[in-house]
């Protein structure tokens, strides 16, 4: 049995052990926060782990102050293995270690610093950044997503699902300003998940010979988006053209993406003719530099049905760990194509009483047409994709993946799951205030 009370301003979860002599542990958010590390690296793991992490972040009604909170991240770094007395450096190299780590990584810690904390001593220098500089950065980072938040879903009165690794903070601010985590959920869900194995083996084995050394296009770039091996499977890349068509009648003015979109993408999971045109037409291999054993296994997952396929394991997927049965939901994702949320979208609106929703924070350098009850992409800043997309307890395993490790998550080594906590503490602040 377990009941709330409160003390010194936090809420404590009290837990009745049972014990001869009648005694009784107080356990609060922060204390099981401390204590919380991800466990496996599975989907459903991380969507465990965070639902976990919001109810620990809910049962800590009152912000911390930076002093405070960098007592409590020195806590973490025991449960974590790290030294306390090593704070300042391990944060920083938990920050230098987020995000696309190109060659040099010393440069890439300095960008992610600069975007923190512009004009700190730590950007020109090269020392680690104050930890209490460091939490009120993220405080602000944090208060740029909720604001965000709060524009986008003021008068929602719909659950949500927020997707992927990008859900983790995204699904937390979202949770505590709501005041409850009851009506949101996350679903994992990648371009690694839309690969088959035989795909993955092939795509990474022959990424360079597509792209460079550096493994991503440096020619084929929509709208500002670089695109990399795993978007030439056969799903991701028939579902990027159906998009590109959508968008574009809905541009000129022949309907909105939000109904146009869904009915092209039945037209094609029941008939395939965008596949059939591509298998006669070509491109087979879409991005970079064709090459005849990605045009052969894309070819092969024509021939097996593997659009079909996928789809029908997403669906699935989705019913199972994150439906609300036959509520309409409001998908969320952040990116500059929408390949996954637009996937849902497809999938899940004729079989719904209530169709679903998309809203997709994006740059909003794309053209996606009038916004409609199925569809809103809304423009976001730089600082905001910072805020979400790095900094994260769990990655998505595209390096693994190169390596044929079939994994599609990762968890984040114990530095950076240091600033995670450090992040999840500023953004609960965040949250908090904006109620």
């Amino acid at each position: 049995m377990a009941e709330r009370d409160r003390v010194h301003g936090h809420s404590r979860r009290v837990l009745d052990r049972g014990g001869s002599d009648g005694r009784r542990m107080q356990v609060s958010g922060l204390d099981r926060l401390v204590q919380r590390v991800p466990g496996d690296a599975t989907p459903e793991s991380f969507a465990a782990y965070v639902a976990a992490v919001s109810e620990d972040l809910l049962d800590t009604p009152a912000p911390l102050s930076a002093p405070e909170a960098v007592a409590w991240a020195r806590r973490k770094a025991q449960t974590l293995g790290l030294d306390p007395e090593r704070l300042a450096e391990d944060l920083g190299q938990g920050l230098a270690q987020t995000g696309s780590l190109g060659p040099d990584e010393a440069a890439e810690y300095r960008r992610n610093l600069a975007t923190l904390l512009p004009g700190a001593a730590g950007v020109s220098s090269a020392g680690p950044p104050d930890p209490v500089d460091l939490y009120e950065a993220l405080c602000e980072l944090g208060r740029e997503t909720v604001g965000f938040l709060r524009g986008a879903f003021l008068d929602n009165d719909r659950r949500v699902v927020f997707l992927g690794t990008d859900a983790e903070f995204l699904k937390l601010s979202y949770d505590v300003w709501r005041g409850t985590s009851d009506e949101s959920r996350v679903f994992y869900l990648s371009r690694l998940t839309l690969l088959s194995a035989a795909e993955k083996r092939i795509l990474a084995r022959t990424q360079q010979e597509l792209f460079g050394p550096d493994g991503v296009s440096d020619s084929a770039v929509d709208d500002g988006r670089s695109f990399a091996w795993m978007d030439n499977g056969l799903v991701a890349s028939q579902v990027y053209l159906l998009i590109t068509a959508a968008r574009e009648r809905a541009a000129a003015g022949d309907g909105v993406f939000g109904e146009l979109f869904p009915r092209m993408f039945r037209e094609e999971l029941i008939h395939g003719c965008g596949q059939a045109r591509r298998r006669v037409e070509g491109p087979l291999t879409l991005f970079g530099t064709p090459h005849p054993h990605t045009d052969a296994v894309i070819r092969q997952g024509m021939d097996e049905g593997l659009f079909a396929q996928r789809c029908s394991d997403v669906l699935r997927r989705f019913h199972a760990e994150a439906g609300f049965g036959t509520t309409g939901t409001v998908i969320v994702d952040i990116g500059a194509n929408g390949t996954q949320p637009c996937l849902l979208l497809g999938l899940l609106t004729p079989r719904l009483a209530l169709p679903p929703s998309v809203v997709l924070f994006t740059s909003g350098r794309r053209v996606w047409g009038p916004a409609s009850a199925a569809f809103r992409s809304i423009a976001v800043t730089g600082r905001f994709a910072m805020a979400v997309e790095t900094v994260k307890t769990y990655v998505t395993n595209y390096r693994g993946a190169l390596e044929g490790d079939p994994r599609e998550l990762a968890v984040a080594p114990a530095d950076q799951q240091l600033v995670a906590f450090l992040k999840q503490l500023a953004f609960h602040r965040a949250a908090v205030e904006q109620r």
